[in-house]
């Protein structure tokens, strides 16, 4: 769902619409957000890159910092997420790549969106097994 204040693309035909903000250039850009925020629906923007089709949003370690990207692209980078483990901060991060195909959808993951949906899935699966049993 775009917010309030963001342009209506329903009307272009070639243009593909993205946020687009890198959280080690703008803190406001963090992986979880408030796209809805009048700073945040500025970082949604037409994508200048030759047949975008998909908008993305990865997470990970860049410099020694964790961060978040939005941004465009012409290719399906599919969801997915890797553990990294860094021996000298003696910690585990999260690497994980969300691709999304509707114009401003790259708000959150995939997963964030979904898991309402599993969480429900696995209660009804759970009710249904323990109808069975009884």
């Amino acid at each position: 769902m775009i917010g309030e204040g963001v342009p209506n693309t329903s009307n272009r035909i070639a243009e593909k619409w993205c946020y687009q903000c890198d959280s080690t250039l703008d803190s406001n850009c963090q992986e979880m957000w408030d796209h809805n925020l009048a700073i945040n629906r500025q970082k949604y923007q037409v994508c200048d890159l030759w047949d975008a089709k998909y908008c993305i949003k990865v997470t990970g370690m860049w410099g020694g910092v964790v961060g978040t990207h939005r941004f465009c692209s012409s290719r399906d980078m599919g969801d997915q997420c890797q553990d990294i483990w860094f021996q000298d901060h003696d910690r585990l991060y999260r690497a994980c790549v969300y691709t999304c195909s509707g114009d401003g959808c790259n708000t959150a993951s995939s997963w964030q969106k979904s898991f309402i949906g599993v969480w429900l899935g696995i209660v009804s699966s759970v009710l249904l097994i323990a109808n069975r049993l009884l």
